[in-house]
């Protein structure tokens, strides 16, 4: 045993100071090593954070920074690790829900075949994945009805997006009503919310109940397609401003049309005289030169399609012609009013002094009221400066005392107290805004956060 190496004495056990500090400093060199020996971020993680640090670098996402990031999404993000791709995809989404309606507007322009590639995966995983995929795809799925419900998409729309969204939710809400899980649970409120908002709007064009119903519906889709480009009929442009100068901001035109014939065959509740008659007024309002206006306002989302349906040529007119079809009203309310004549009595200043009449000449025989004359000159003016008669009220009268009541008439006046429990809490019809943000905050602290595979 003489070549044997004894073994290295015990930390603390007969051990000397400057053992125990040999031993400590190999230890933190072993993991300093460990820690050098770790692999790096993949180049996906990386690209995946620095996109999450611009979409969350403001509270509000503007129009200019948009446009950036879908194209990321569109260009970088499907050569991502899946996880990565569609969690930096519903990230976005919730973000977009925070957005202002311009933003929102040019989302629904260029950024629904990100929610519809979001949706569609969310629903497979939940459809064929295990528990820990279920659980990411409800974050995913919770997302993307976040951003349905913040977007002003009706039922017309949706069924322009059939393929995209219709189908993946109707998928989404079948699941929800058959799974009988704490996750399914979290979707059907949602869900079922978005689904009673769009069958009470009516039906489409596209599911017109007879192939003539819906040629007809088309024309009508067409025809408000050309009042909302500035096409009063034919191919000739009324609109002085080019249409290729329209805000990136501005909702598409065919999505704007479709959802305005389908308010209007709502109002009208089939194919009527009045239907095509309104849809022909509603051309060539939107169409007129100087109605530049109103097309933004129903473009930007600003205006809702069941609003435009509701307004009359009155209201669809442009401001100028409203001013002056008012005008033209109040001339002709002023010539129409009859003068309320009186029989002129004769005074003694007719016949000697300053009021006498001409000797060639026989004074009148009537002469204007003084109240009705002067109701007719201050038509369209302001209210006149005579001082208000005040009224003079009575103090009301208190009952004499009866034997019945031993109380004093302030207890006999004064309203009934109501009882107030103080257990009882108060009820809340909706949520807060300020529980929706702590929802929105919790879900993007989730899909932010690192991706360690």
């Amino acid at each position: 045993n003489g070549g044997a190496r004894a073994p290295p004495p015990a930390v603390g056990v007969g051990a000397s100071s400057g053992d125990i500090d040999d031993d400590f400093d190999a230890l933190f060199a072993a993991d300093l090593e460990e820690n050098a020996k770790a692999p790096p971020e993949p180049p996906d993680e990386i690209a995946r954070r620095s996109f999450a640090e611009r979409a969350m670098n403001s509270r509000q996402l503007s129009e200019a920074d948009l446009a950036p990031l879908l194209e990321v999404l569109t260009k970088d993000a499907p050569k991502w690790e899946r996880l990565r791709r569609w969690r930096s995809c519903s990230l976005l989404l919730v973000v977009v829900v925070r957005s202002s309606r311009v933003c929102r507007g040019a989302f629904i322009s260029t950024g629904l075949p990100v929610l519809g590639g979001v949706m569609q995966e969310a629903v497979l995983a939940l459809e064929t994945g295990d528990a820990a995929a279920r659980q990411e795809a409800g974050m995913w799925a919770l997302a993307c009805l976040m951003c349905l419900r913040a977007l002003s998409l009706g039922r017309a729309a949706l069924w322009e997006h059939r393929h995209s969204l219709g189908k993946p939710f109707d998928r989404l809400h079948r699941w929800c009503g058959r799974e009988k899980t704490a996750l399914a649970a979290e979707l059907r409120a949602p869900t079922n919310a978005l689904c009673q908002h769009w069958k009470r709007q009516p039906r489409p064009a596209g599911q017109a109940a007879t192939p003539e119903e819906k040629a007809l519906r088309e024309k009508v889709v067409e025809m408000v397609a050309q009042g909302l480009l500035g096409i009063a009929g034919g191919n000739s442009p009324a609109s002085p401003v080019p249409i290729s100068v329209m805000s990136p901001g501005a909702l598409p035109t065919r999505l704007v049309s479709v959802e305005v014939e389908a308010a209007l065959f709502g109002r009208f509740g089939s194919a009527t005289q009045e239907y095509k008659q309104h849809a022909r007024m509603l051309r060539s309002n939107l169409a007129h030169p100087e109605n530049t206006k109103l097309r933004e306002r129903v473009l930007t989302g600003e205006l809702a399609a069941e609003e435009l349906a509701k307004m009359d040529s009155w209201h669809l007119a442009p401001v100028s012609l409203q001013e002056a079809r008012r005008k033209a009203e109040l001339i002709a309310m002023k010539e129409s009013v009859v003068e309320d004549l009186l029989p002129r009595m004769r005074s003694r200043d007719d016949e000697f002094g300053q009021g006498s009449m001409l000797a060639y000449t026989a004074p009148p025989v009537f002469v204007r009221s003084p109240q009705r004359g002067k109701s007719t000159d201050s038509l369209g003016s302001d209210k006149s400066e005579e001082p208000e008669k005040k009224e003079f009220v009575l103090p009301p009268l208190e009952p004499p005392p009866t034997p019945f009541r031993d109380m004093s008439m302030s207890s006999m006046m004064a309203p009934p107290s109501i009882e107030v429990h103080q257990g009882s809490p108060d009820l809340m019809a909706t949520p807060a805004p300020e529980d929706e943000d702590e929802e929105q905050d919790a879900l993007v602290r989730y899909l932010s956060k690192p991706v360690r595979l």
